[in-house]
């Protein structure tokens, strides 16, 4: 009776799958094949009309369709799961297998995507380079503002060199005046006030200077004005200028108008009327740190000073003295030449001071007092001699850090490193706009 059961309802469950089959053939909507066929699923590189096969024979025409349909429906059912970061746990292979057709369509939309990521990236990038370059190369070019700041800068010692230095003279023992004969200002390149120039020389034990702003008596009128108006009895001020150009630097001193300034590359004669025309106007023509002038400039492999004229010419023509020691920088050679020459030149010596630190000269005179013109007098007479101290005075002090430069410092840094690729040479600034060498700008390939 079982058995009967058994056979009953497996002759109605075979004829309600058939019933089932035959209508969803009907409707189109069968989603398997027939029970006697088994399939199976080739690699996603396999044709859309190979995927499925049977073992024994292959399924009906019309069965083929709605397989494919059905594949197909799946697949864009797959697809949109897969872009949404779904999609079955193992990957294609374990849901229906993708056309090749649309794989080509998938792998042409992700290139495309990531190309364009890339170009985005790329063209970004580019932008923010050059805003860089914009910004940090000019401000490298033009400076960014000092580290300190200069203005808050006060002088509170005071240095006696009397007291442990002897005059290169040795004969030379009577002296009451201890004078700098070269020394800057803001007028031109220096960082001090006429101020603060003042009150450091007196610190540096100075009685006496002569402020020689480039190309400008400006400067040492400001500074004479504050000297007689605060410091009378501790430190006499000589106007002067310092004439400057490719040749030659020279101080012209006891003057109190500007001398105009030739062309940047002076021709003899032009530098001999210089030197007639500050002898008009009463004053003295003495020659600036010849070592200095004549030291080797790379890449150019000249004097930094090209063309600079020669004791001899510069004797012939007219000039007053040397200026022996100029900071450090103990001239023995102009020293020399002046002994040798001792009935028309005189020696001088001067901080050529732009930033304050150690002093390290003083041009001995014994004035019959200490007004400008008697200074003067002896220079004009040539009785001077110098004190040297090699080692420089103390004490020294840094300047307070000033805020700005931390402000622009960094678009510096940035402009800075962009020159790393590359090496500017500008040569010596003439101090009439333009330069005494040809820029020369050396690439480094290396680092392109």
């Amino acid at each position: 009776m079982m058995r009967a059961s058994s056979q009953e309802w497996d002759g109605q469950d075979r004829s309600s799958s058939s019933a089932a089959s035959r209508s969803s053939s009907s409707n189109h909507v069968s989603l398997e094949p027939p029970v006697t066929q088994s399939v199976r699923h080739r690699s996603l590189n396999s044709p859309i009309d190979s995927i499925h096969e049977t073992k024994e024979e292959h399924a009906p025409e019309s069965n083929s369709v709605h397989i494919r349909e059905s594949v197909i429906g799946g697949l864009t059912e797959t697809n949109h799961a897969f872009h949404r970061g779904g999609g079955p746990p193992g990957g294609w292979d374990n849901g229906p297998a993708v056309p090749a057709h649309r794989r080509r369509m998938v792998f042409k939309r992700n290139a495309l995507w990531w190309l364009l990521h890339f170009i985005q990236v790329l063209v970004l990038s580019i932008i923010v380079i050059l805003l860089l370059v914009a910004v940090g190369v000019p401000v490298s070019d033009n400076g960014v503002p000092q580290p300190g700041d200069y203005t808050k800068m006060e002088f509170d010692w005071k240095t006696d060199p009397r007291s442990y230095l002897k005059p290169m003279d040795s004969n030379f023992t009577d002296y009451n005046v201890l004078l700098d004969a070269h020394m800057h200002t803001t007028y031109s390149d220096g960082v001090l006030s006429p101020k603060q120039a003042i009150d450091y020389a007196i610190a540096n034990g100075y009685n006496a200077v002569i402020v020689t702003d480039h190309q400008t008596v400006a400067g040492s009128i400001a500074a004479k004005k504050y000297a007689e108006k605060h410091h009378s009895d501790q430190i006499t001020v000589i106007t002067g200028m310092e004439y400057t150009c490719c040749r030659i630097h020279m101080n012209l001193i006891g003057i109190n108008k500007s001398v105009a300034v030739t062309p940047p590359f002076p021709s003899d004669d032009e530098l001999r009327d210089v030197i007639d025309k500050v002898h008009d106007m009463g004053g003295l023509v003495i020659v600036n740190h010849i070592p200095w002038s004549n030291a080797t400039m790379l890449p150019w492999n000249d004097a930094r000073l090209p063309n600079n004229p020669t004791r001899e010419q510069l004797l012939d023509w007219g000039v007053d003295g040397f200026e022996v020691v100029n900071q450090n920088t103990f001239d023995l050679r102009s020293y020399q030449f002046v002994q040798e020459n001792s009935d028309r030149l005189v020696a001088l010596t001067g901080s050529d001071m732009h930033y304050p630190g150690s002093s390290y000269a003083w041009t001995t005179i014994n004035a019959e007092n200490r007004t400008a013109e008697a200074i003067l007098d002896e220079i004009r007479n040539r009785r001077t001699s110098f004190l040297l101290d090699a080692s420089g005075t103390r004490p020294l002090q840094l300047a307070p850090y000033n805020k700005n430069y931390f402000k622009y410092a960094p678009w510096g840094l940035i402009g800075d490193y962009f020159y790393g690729y590359a090496d500017k040479y500008t040569g010596q600034y003439s101090f009439q706009g333009t330069f005494c060498q040809n820029e020369v700008l050396d690439t480094h390939g290396t680092m392109m």
